[in-house]
């Protein structure tokens, strides 16, 4: 008692529980800032967390529509990153256990929905686990909550809802059956209420959510854990205050510019010509949200065998506009392209046989990106391209076609008077394949971190 009152004085804002066992009373903190965050003694009993007590205090990660990747942008991400990381590091404490769950709102096919919970149970424990806290936490408990009714009802209530007697008093009557509650909400009123649940309530209930248990190592520093609650059983705690935090939070460190290259087009090699390696350099603009990026490239290769009389020299300038299925500023995985290039070249395989001209093309693309690491700066991208590309040319030999002698000048290969000549007398067509890539990809400019109005 001593210590508790000593505890008082100093202002700390803790939660003080005893567990449902009964035995061996506990002290659990909960930081004002992070209200989703439990601390305790290192001997402490893992704490007990009722449905109503996950609802009042867990944070999370909200989704789009029927998608289970993560949107970047979201207060949680920053103040996981930005704050509760470096205030755990700084009090020297350790994860124990991990609370997660995932959820769907109801509209949508039942077995989907399922899917969309647990799928988006696991990208939160991988967003937590990337640098591998989860591993050293005693235990995870993930699970997907297949339409969250409970949660609905707890929002309408915290919202004052006209409609929370009448939609709680049909959850019961339903006896918790999530199909039977679909269809009784859908028929309620022919479909008003429905639709304004949809607007109102559904968005927020496309969550993965999640609640820490943190205990202390040695030497803990616990000066801005806060103030003693009452005595309290932590499992049943249905009408707990969770204090909100005021901070603004952050952006977490964004890439803005990435700098690629095309293995392929760096070490190309050629039929009847050998190694032709060259220089692919490609820039990438990524914008802060949306699913859409912009990328501009160039590729030089100057070869020139003047013994062997074989040329290979491109100067290549494309532009590509990519659209990424994973969006929300993360852009990985999967991606849609549509390009357009213009190039020169000349290409001699031989004593008679060389080309130089000018053309350009367009089309459409598809590829994959991964990591390569765990921040994610370094990727490995595949592609393949298709579409058209026309080019007017002339073919050259070597020596003078008129006379055959071989005078170390190289000319069109042209037999008519030279006053009717005209350059770029030939041209084609292509239409197929017109590309294909193995890309490495690094971030070399980031965004500044700024306040989320």
């Amino acid at each position: 008692m001593m210590m508790l009152k000593f505890l008082a004085t100093l202002g700390f804002l803790s939660l003080v529980v005893t567990p449902i066992t009964g035995q061996n009373k506990s002290n659990f903190r909960q930081p004002a800032e992070f209200p989703f965050v439990l601390v305790s003694d290192s001997g402490a009993v893992a704490p007990v967390i009722s449905d109503s007590l996950f609802d009042q205090a867990s944070r999370g990660i909200r989704f789009r529509v029927n998608k289970t990747y993560l949107i970047k942008d979201q207060p949680f991400i920053s103040l996981y990153n930005d704050s509760l990381l470096s205030w755990a590091h700084d009090n020297n404490l350790r994860l124990s256990k991990v609370y997660i769950r995932g959820a769907a709102s109801p509209e949508g096919p039942y077995d989907n929905n399922k899917y969309l919970g647990k799928a988006r149970a696991a990208r939160l424990v991988e967003f937590l686990d990337r640098d591998g806290s989860l591993k050293k936490a005693n235990e995870v408990l993930s699970s997907g909550i297949n339409e969250d009714y409970a949660y609905l009802i707890t929002l309408m209530k915290e919202a004052n809802d006209p409609g929370y007697p009448e939609v709680e008093a049909m959850w019961n009557a339903c006896g918790h059956s999530e199909p039977k509650m679909k269809m009784r909400l859908m028929q309620a009123y022919k479909g008003k209420l429905w639709k304004r649940l949809l607007d109102q309530y559904f968005p927020i209930l496309r969550q993965a959510r999640v609640m820490l248990w943190y205990t202390t190592r040695y030497n803990l520093h616990i000066g801005n854990l806060g103030q003693l609650y009452p005595h309290m059983m932590l499992a049943d705690l249905p009408d707990l205050q969770v204090p909100r935090s005021d901070r603004s939070p952050k952006y977490a460190r964004r890439h803005l510019i990435a700098l690629r290259t095309n293995l392929l087009h760096d070490f190309f090699y050629m039929p009847n010509f050998g190694k032709a390696f060259g220089m692919n350099v490609q820039l990438e603009y990524y914008p802060l949200t949306g699913h859409y990026t912009y990328n501009a490239g160039f590729t030089y290769t100057n070869h020139r065998h003047w013994e062997d009389y074989q040329f290979f020299q491109i100067r290549d300038l494309r532009l590509e506009l990519r659209r990424y299925f994973v969006g929300g500023g993360e852009f990985i995985g999967p991606f849609l392209s549509a390009y357009a290039n213009g190039t020169f070249y000349g290409i001699g395989l031989s004593q008679t046989k060389g080309w130089e001209g000018e053309g350009g093309g367009a089309g459409i693309g598809i590829g994959y990106t991964c990591k390569l690491n765990r921040k994610g700066s370094l990727r490995l991208e595949f592609n393949a391209e298709f579409g058209g590309f026309y080019t007017e040319y002339d073919p050259y030999i070597y020596g003078n076609p008129i006379t055959g002698t071989k005078d170390g000048l190289y000319y069109y290969d042209y037999y008519g008077k030279a006053s009717d000549f005209k350059e770029r007398q030939h041209s084609r067509l292509w239409l197929g394949p017109t590309n294909a890539g193995i890309h490495l990809t690094y971030d070399i400019i980031y965004r500044k971190k700024k306040q989320i109005r």
